[in-house]
């Protein structure tokens, strides 16, 4: 496959790139079924960036040319199943029109992992969910029905964007017990923390922005700030948390627009923070004038000890935006979230967030004030780390029986995960659709990383949202899993063994 880049042009390497394999696909050069290299390869061929390659790829999957599965690769789409690319006579040809930015939140082997959760017959260890037996319904359907009956007139209108003011009084009270310098007027409430980090992103990075991030990191997090075109700068993660000094050696060369950081029961891995480098990570900050984004929806659900201080309570210099949710401990449907930043950058991040919505819903939100102002929640919270805990170390024993060693989990003290690394060269991406085939998802390493081949020998499982009947059951078949592709691979080095 001939394929010549002009780099004196002024088209985007990527859309050359894409235009000339769509040109081979749809003249048939490309038939059905043909497996398109793999993106470091071409890359490699061609003699360009692997994020070419990818941005050029997501276009073609946008356009419902080609398709990446795990496992399989990228192939070219049977015109029977594809998307039309091209507009009926005097429509509107929608995928040549989309942004290429957008294509960044499309993540390939995410899509499979949820898929495979959305089958009736899977076990799904690919949700970030509390345990849903714990959801306490009833005090919520008596908060609802009283907040109706009192109030209904006023909450079922808008409010404020900043949020409705009670409840920021509220969370204001409620982040003071933890340490958080703060009153209602640094209080932004959201629409989940998901929407917060995407204002954040809006509000202070443009494009070609350097952001610093972990390594691995929230999959979600890497999408937004891939969508507004900021550069990822990955800083590595041991069991410690982020490794402070190595960022410090990087600020040294390169100056980042914003830090981002889960300091606490981290999302993939479950590392937390260590509390000395919590306050060297709020030094380099400070000394530098960067902002420290802290995304902390998991700081409540600790197992063995309660953690350090969150990175706001610890912030002497004004440079923490901190950002939390409900969506981990009460109910992910609420989609109530918060910030908690300096006054100046609540005020622009409301006014980017009247682009978005002009408020966030405030029926939920009186829910969540009556939580907090009748002290409902440390009840809860009590009840939800009892039945955490028995499934965390429920899945660890199961595992420990059922992986044959295949299996390394490193034992979170809080959060909702297990980070999982495979032995034997197993590969995640072989292991997910070979899981999905057994009755069980899981979600592939690649995702929480901003080079996802740094993730192909670790897997993300929940151990909070199944029942423990299925996280037994869902070990089993990830035994089974493990085993299958533990055979396949024996039997192909015999294959290739030479005969003597």
């Amino acid at each position: 496959m001939q394929l010549r880049l002009d780099r004196t042009s002024r088209v985007p390497l990527y859309r050359q790139l894409a235009e000339q394999l769509r040109r081979r696909i749809l003249s048939g050069e490309l038939p059905p079924g043909t497996r398109l290299p793999p993106e470091r390869r071409l890359a490699a061929t061609l003699g360009i960036n692997r994020s070419t390659v990818v941005s050029a790829y997501r276009e073609l999957a946008a356009a419902g040319l080609i398709s990446g599965h795990v496992g399989r690769g990228t192939v070219v789409v049977d015109p029977a199943q594809r998307r039309e690319s091209r507009a009926p006579a005097g429509g509107v040809p929608w995928p040549q029109l989309f942004a290429p930015l957008a294509t960044a939140l499309y993540d390939p082997a995410l899509e499979d992992a949820m898929i495979a959760a959305a089958r009736p017959d899977v076990i799904s260890f690919a949700t970030g969910q509390p345990a849903p037996e714990c959801y306490p319904i009833a005090t919520v359907r008596q908060l609802l029905d009283e907040a109706l009956h009192r109030e209904g007139a006023r909450l079922l209108q808008y409010c404020p964007s900043e949020g409705y003011p009670p409840l920021r009084e509220a969370i204001a009270s409620w982040s003071q017990q933890a340490g958080i310098r703060c009153t209602a007027e640094n209080v932004l409430v959201v629409s989940g923390s998901q929407q917060g980090l995407y204002l954040v992103a809006r509000a202070l990075v443009e494009p070609g922005d350097l952001v610093a991030v972990e390594s691995p990191t929230y999959a979600g997090a890497l999408q937004i700030f891939r969508a507004v075109g900021a550069r990822l700068l990955p800083i590595p993660v041991d069991e410690f948390g982020m490794r402070v000094s190595l960022l410090e050696r990087a600020l040294e060369h390169r100056r980042p627009k914003l830090i981002y950081t889960l300091p606490t029961f981290q999302n993939p891995s479950g590392a937390t923070l260590a509390l000395d480098r919590r306050l060297h990570l709020l030094d380099l900050a400070a000394r530098a004038g960067i902002p420290v984004v802290e995304d902390d929806p998991y700081r409540e659900l600790w197992y063995d000890a309660p953690p350090p201080p969150p990175l706001a309570a610890l912030d002497q210099a004004g440079t923490v935006i901190s950002l939390t949710t409900v969506s981990k401990i009460l109910f992910p449907g609420f989609r109530i979230g918060w910030i908690i930043a300096p006054w100046p950058v609540i005020r622009q991040l409301a006014l980017v967030k009247q682009l978005v919505d002009l408020d966030t819903n405030p029926l939920m939100q009186w829910a969540i004030w009556a939580f907090l102002e009748r002290r409902l929640l440390p009840p809860h919270l009590e009840e939800l780390r009892r039945v955490h805990r028995e499934r965390r170390d429920l899945l660890l024993a199961s595992l420990a029986a059922e992986a044959n060693g295949a299996l390394h989990c490193r034992v979170p003290a809080g959060g909702l995960y297990l980070w999982c690394e495979l032995a034997d060269g197993i590969r995640a991406r072989d292991l997910v659709p070979e899981a999905a085939r057994q009755g069980v998802a899981i979600v592939p390493g690649e995702s929480f990383f901003v080079d996802p081949a740094q993730g192909r020998s670790f897997v993300r499982l929940n151990f909070t949202y199944p029942a423990p009947a299925a996280l037994v059951e869902g070990a089993k078949r990830l035994g089974r899993a493990l085993s299958a592709l533990r055979e396949a691979r024996a039997l192909l080095a015999q294959a290739s063994s030479p005969i003597v």
